[in-house]
């Protein structure tokens, strides 16, 4: 009997354990800044930014950015029609991932579902990516981190985040049918799957890292990217 009370004593403080760890290596290792450089001397910069809901962050860029062969115009490989409501005018384009069971049915902290993470969180799901167009963000919104990219991080950005789509037999983005929140965004199949190690707000990290921008060594919630 106390062989038992023994075991299930440990079992009971390795499952108290195993989030507190977690939890503990999302702090140091999000306050750890992880390789990232300033923007080249002399080069015009793209403002990009970070947007947070609290428990979610996207990365929003220009729809059009550039001139010549250097150009990306996000309108070619996501059209306004994809979108139901007129989004002429709004010239930012934002980009989140995450699972897709998780992500449609959780629009706000109010839609959570506990069955619905435990899901996300085993990998069982495929991912989508959510796309917003919207007007450009407001730097001085508390919600709101301004990221001045030069022209190499910036397109270091598009590919990454071009690479996240899962592309169709004709090479272009797969709109999930009838999934929005509103009548400005989208949503798309997108590679890979959710875990514990690669949250939605990592995939944002991996984004800033892959442009030697400024971001936490491991970023699976927002404060790693907002602060």
């Amino acid at each position: 009997m106390r062989s038992l009370r023994r075991a299930l004593l440990i079992l009971v403080l390795v499952i108290l354990a195993v989030p507190a760890l977690y939890g503990l290596a999302a702090l140091i290792l999000g306050s750890l800044p992880a390789p990232h450089r300033d923007p080249l001397p002399g080069k015009d910069t793209v403002p990009v930014y970070l947007l947070s809901n609290g428990w979610h962050v996207w990365l929003a860029l220009p729809v059009k950015e550039g001139e010549g062969e250097q150009a990306t115009d996000w309108t070619e490989w996501l059209p306004p029609t994809d979108f139901a409501a007129d989004v002429s005018g709004r010239d930012y384009i934002a980009f989140g991932w995450g699972d897709r069971a998780f992500y449609l049915h959780t629009r706000r902290p109010a839609d959570f579902r506990p069955d619905l993470a435990l899901f996300a969180l085993l990998g069982r799901g495929p991912a989508a990516m959510h796309v917003m167009r919207l007007p450009e963000p407001d730097p001085t919104d508390g919600d709101v981190r301004r990221i001045d990219a030069d022209p190499l991080q910036y397109h270091a950005l598009v590919s990454y985040i071009r690479r996240g789509f899962a592309l169709g037999p004709d090479g272009r983005p797969q709109q999930i049918t009838g999934a929005a929140y509103s009548g400005t965004d989208a949503f798309y199949q997108a590679v890979g799957r959710y875990s514990p190690l690669r949250t939605c707000n990592e995939w944002i990290g991996a984004a800033l890292r892959s442009a030697a921008l400024r971001a936490g060594l491991w970023t699976p919630f927002p404060f790693g990217l907002m602060n």
